[in-house]
């Protein structure tokens, strides 16, 4: 049986990437689909490239935020499964026949796709990449916990019955995550599809890497605030296990670096040297994984980044603590 697939198409300056993501989009070998696409104030080309395909193209007067704008896609889809992509995304041709497919197996409400890692980036890319193909999509697992809104699926109606994503969150930073979680809450697991694999056409600067992570993180400790049994449930994603721990131990290792100038001593040193090797034990797996599909080089640039991808973590979530205290809940 052919489901009719809403694709919806959140986009913001996207000039660089919406052509080849259309361009894909097209090209499927799955026919009964229509194509939403919304710009949120974009003030670059993006509107005009789309306009060359058969999309409908909602242009909002004012920059709304990515949860606002896949709402307002959904309620105007008018198919039976929506298909949420990003527009740096190039999907398969096959994507949507397997979005169908999966469909027509009842059981299943939400279906999450995985990006390739395949694609070679630079380093801080890669490891944005590599962490999500290594921990989030983790092959020891079925289902995920945390949803990703870059390439996932659901039914119309089991969207709509819970009301979407939070618009009170502004930027493209948790609402995928916290949404996810209302799912799972009403018995809505997420499968992963494997198959499912699309590419992500993205290239962060060490700068855009930086305050990327800090403010999904910051935003990410405020819904943990907001929502005392999401911080449960991430901790008890296994997954995640080295993540979590990693965290409290490199504040440990800082707080070493800033006593050995003032107490040099021996036993410090040692200190410092043990604390790192356990914080480069935590984190071997997931080194070799990206030495394995990446090679040396790359791998040693991993380790480096994943120190600061740490750092932000823990300076991220520090700065929501602190503004939460102070009375601000978004």
């Amino acid at each position: 049986m052919e489901n009719k697939i809403s694709i919806i198409i959140p986009t913001y300056n996207s000039e660089s990437t919406i052509k080849e993501c259309l361009d894909s989009v097209f090209n499927s070998n799955f026919k009964d689909f229509d194509v939403i696409l919304i710009s949120d104030k974009s003030t670059d080309s993006t509107v005009e490239i789309a306009k060359k395909y058969n999309c409908q193209i909602i242009e909002l007067p004012e920059n709304k935020g990515p949860a606002y704008v896949r709402n307002l896609g959904a309620k105007t889809a008018k198919g039976y499964i929506l298909f949420f992509i990003d527009s740096d995304v190039i999907i398969k041709r096959d994507a949507l026949s397997i979005l169908n497919d999966e469909f027509n197996k009842k059981k299943n409400n939400v279906i999450q796709g995985i990006y390739s890692h395949k694609p070679n980036y630079n380093t801080v890319t890669q490891f944005q990449q590599s962490f999500l193909c290594y921990y989030t999509w983790s092959k020891k697992i079925k289902y995920t916990d945390t949803l990703t809104s870059a390439c996932f699926a659901i039914k119309k109606e089991t969207f709509l019955h819970f009301k979407g994503f939070n618009t009170n969150i502004k930027s493209a930073t948790c609402e995928d995550e916290e949404f996810g979680y209302t799912l799972i809450d009403n018995d809505n697991q997420i499968l992963i599809n494997r198959d499912l694999i699309v590419e992500h056409r993205i290239n962060l600067s060490l700068l855009k890497f930086i305050k990327r992570n800090f403010i999904m993180n910051f935003k990410t400790m405020k819904s943990f605030l907001r929502n005392k049994d999401y911080f449960k449930k991430k901790v008890n994603q296994n997954n995640y296990s080295s993540v979590l721990s990693s965290v409290p131990l490199l504040g440990l290792i800082l707080l070493t670096l800033v006593i050995l100038p003032l107490y040099y001593s021996q036993t410090m040193i040692i200190i410092f040297l043990f604390l790192n090797i356990i914080f480069l034990i935590l984190n071997l797996n997931f080194f070799y994984f990206v030495f394995i599909e990446k090679g040396l080089l790359k791998a040693i640039g991993i380790i480096l980044t994943c120190y600061l991808n740490y750092f932000l973590i823990m300076t991220g979530a520090s700065c929501a603590f602190i503004s939460y205290i102070f009375g601000k809940k978004y």
